[in-house]
């Protein structure tokens, strides 16, 4: 008998586009939100008045630093160094949730910064926007769920696996 060479082989999993399409989805959604929420730091005015600079995150970040350690339980000195990169932060764990090079280490820091931004709110005393931010904890597990299939990513791109 002829012994059948595909049971030697290792299998290369089928392509579940609707996976791969909902990772792309949630990937852009997280990212995208956080770049978003990161330039709003350099932010001031609306439309067509809005200028972004410095002096506008220097503007915000402290008001940030300030409401918080005002109205919750942390000190003025921890609030001003969290407050103080914070903007760069959610840029950059955007960008890197919307590449999507080592994926599920790039979402798990985008987890980590939303969850700090609920801390955050959580510490103040009329905290009902942390529910929005639990939202967002979920669909960055939700995007975590699915990295396995990431193949509309960097890390699907240059790791893909080949058939033999």
């Amino acid at each position: 008998m002829s012994e059948d060479s595909s049971a030697s082989a290792p299998a290369v999993p089928k392509i579940q586009w609707h996976l791969v399409f909902a990772n792309l989805l949630l990937r852009l959604w997280v990212g995208l939100r956080l770049i978003g929420a990161g330039l709003d730091k350099f932010r001031s005015g609306d439309g067509e008045a809005a200028t972004f600079n410095l002096e506008n995150y220097k503007t915000k970040t402290g008001a940030i630093a300030k409401l918080t350690a005002d109205h919750g339980f942390l000190p003025q000195k921890l609030c001003d160094a969290y407050a103080q990169p914070l903007g760069y932060i959610l840029i950059a764990a955007g960008l890197w949730a919307v590449v999507g090079l080592f994926l599920e280490l790039g979402l798990l820091f985008a987890g980590f910064v939303v969850l700090s931004l609920g801390v955050g709110l959580a510490t103040l005393p009329d905290d009902t926007e942390v529910v929005l931010i639990g939202i967002h904890v979920l669909i960055i597990a939700a995007a975590l769920m699915t990295c396995r299939h990431k193949s509309l990513s960097l890390d699907g791109l240059l790791f893909r696996r080949k058939a033999d």
